[in-house]
C-alpha cells in the first residue's frame, strides 16, 4: 500500500511541476500492461491504452508504436512473427504465404510454386489432375496415367472401345487390312488382330 501511495505522490509531484511550467498533464487512461498513469504519448489497441514503450510485440518484445500489427488471441504480434508464427505455410519452399494461397493435394502452396509434378510449369487457370500427392497438367496426367490406345499409342482421353483385350480411340479401331472403319460394329478377329 505504500508503495502505491509513493507512486501517485510522485506523479502528482511531475504533475504540479509540469503544471508550474504550464504544460497540461491530463491523464489519458492507464497503461494495459504496467497499469500506471499515462500522460503523454498514449496508444489505443486492442482495447486498451499503452505507454507507446509498452505495446510490444508477444514474441520478440519489439516496441510496435505506430506500425503495423496483428493480433492472435488478444495479443499484439510485429508482421515478420505473427507470419513466421501463424500463416500457413508453402509445401514447395516452406516460407509463410502472405497473400494468394492454394490449398491443394493436402498442402498450401503459393501460386508460383504450385507445380505440375510431370513437367514442372505452374499450375494455373486451366486446372490440375490429382495422382497420389502429386498434382499434374492434363497433358502430363493423360500422358503418364490414361490408357493408350490400341492403334496410334497415344492416351486415350474421351469416347473409345474396348476390343482385343485393348482400349481404342474411335478413329483408330479401323480394319487392319484396309483401314477403313466399322460402320456396323461388326468385324473379324484373325490371329489376335
Amino acid at each position: 500500500m505504500e508503495e502505491h501511495f509513493y507512486e501517485n505522490t510522485n506523479v502528482s509531484k511531475i504533475k504540479e511541476d509540469m503544471d508550474k511550467q504550464g504544460v497540461k498533464t491530463t491523464q489519458k487512461g492507464v497503461c494495459g500492461a504496467c497499469k500506471k498513469p499515462i500522460v503523454g504519448q498514449v496508444i489505443t489497441a486492442l482495447g486498451y491504452t499503452w505507454h507507446p514503450e509498452h505495446f510490444t510485440c508477444a514474441h520478440c518484445n519489439q516496441e510496435l508504436g505506430t506500425s503495423n500489427f496483428f493480433e492472435r488471441d488478444g495479443q499484439p504480434f510485429c508482421e515478420q512473427d505473427y507470419h513466421h508464427l501463424f500463416s500457413p505455410r508453402c509445401g514447395y519452399c516452406s516460407g509463410p504465404i502472405l497473400d494468394k494461397c492454394i490449398s491443394a493435394v493436402g498442402n498450401t502452396w503459393h501460386p508460383e510454386h504450385f507445380l505440375c509434378a510431370g513437367c514442372g510449369r505452374q499450375l494455373g487457370d486451366e486446372g490440375f489432375h490429382e495422382r497420389g500427392e502429386s498434382a499434374y497438367c492434363k497433358t502430363c496426367y493423360f500422358d503418364q496415367f490414361a490408357p493408350k490406345c490400341g492403334g496410334c499409342n497415344t492416351p486415350i482421353t474421351e469416347k473409345y472401345i474396348s476390343s482385343l483385350n485393348q482400349q481404342w480411340h474411335t478413329n483408330c479401331f479401323v480394319c487392319k487390312e484396309c483401314s477403313s472403319p466399322f460402320h456396323d460394329g461388326a468385324f473379324f478377329e484373325h490371329e489376335g488382330h
